[in-house]
C-alpha cells in the first residue's frame, strides 16, 4: 500500500510531465516503506540513503525540465512556480541532511507524510494550469512548422 497514488493527482496535458509525476509517486512510496523499515530495524541505512539521493536527483531533474519548458514558452507565472519548486527542494534537502548528519529519521518520516498533500495541491493548482498553457503553446508552435 502506498501513501499516494497516481489516480489522486490530476492528469497532465503534457505527457512528459505526467510520466515524471508517476515516477515521482513511485519513488516517494518506496521512501515511505524504507523509512518505516529503517525505523523498525529491518532496512539498512544505506538502502534508504540511496533512495533519498535518487529522489533528490529525480526532483531536481523534474523541476529543471518544467522550468526549462516554462522559460522556453514564456510562461507568465514562472517565478511563482519556480519558488514553489525551490521551497520543496529546500525542505527535502533539509530533512535528508538532518537524518544523515544527526540520525533524525523522524525528519524523513514527517517530510514523506506531508509530501502527498503537497504533490496533489501543487499539481492541481500550479502544474495542471502550467501544463495546459505549455500544451497550447507547443501545439501552436507545431502548427506553425
Amino acid at each position: 500500500m502506498g501513501i499516494i497514488y497516481a489516480e489522486q493527482v490530476e492528469y497532465m496535458s503534457v505527457d512528459q510531465m505526467q510520466k515524471t509525476h508517476e515516477d515521482e509517486i513511485k519513488i516517494i512510496n518506496e521512501i515511505d516503506k524504507l523509512a518505516i523499515g529503517y525505523e523498525r530495524g529491518t532496512i539498512e541505512k544505506e538502502e534508504l540513503e540511496n533512495k533519498l539521493d535518487e529522489y533528490i536527483e529525480h526532483v531536481k531533474a523534474h523541476f529543471a525540465n518544467e522550468e526549462r519548458l516554462m522559460q522556453k514558452y514564456d510562461f507568465p507565472s514562472y517565478e511563482m512556480h519556480k519558488l514553489a519548486h525551490d521551497m520543496f527542494l529546500m525542505d527535502l534537502q533539509y530533512a535528508t541532511r538532518q537524518w544523515k548528519e544527526f540520525g533524525d529519521i523522524n525528519k524523513i518520516i514527517n517530510f514523506v507524510a506531508k509530501t502527498p498533500e503537497w504533490i496533489v495541491m501543487h499539481v492541481r493548482s500550479v502544474d495542471a494550469p502550467t501544463a495546459d498553457y505549455l500544451a497550447r503553446k507547443m501545439e501552436d508552435n507545431h502548427s506553425e512548422d
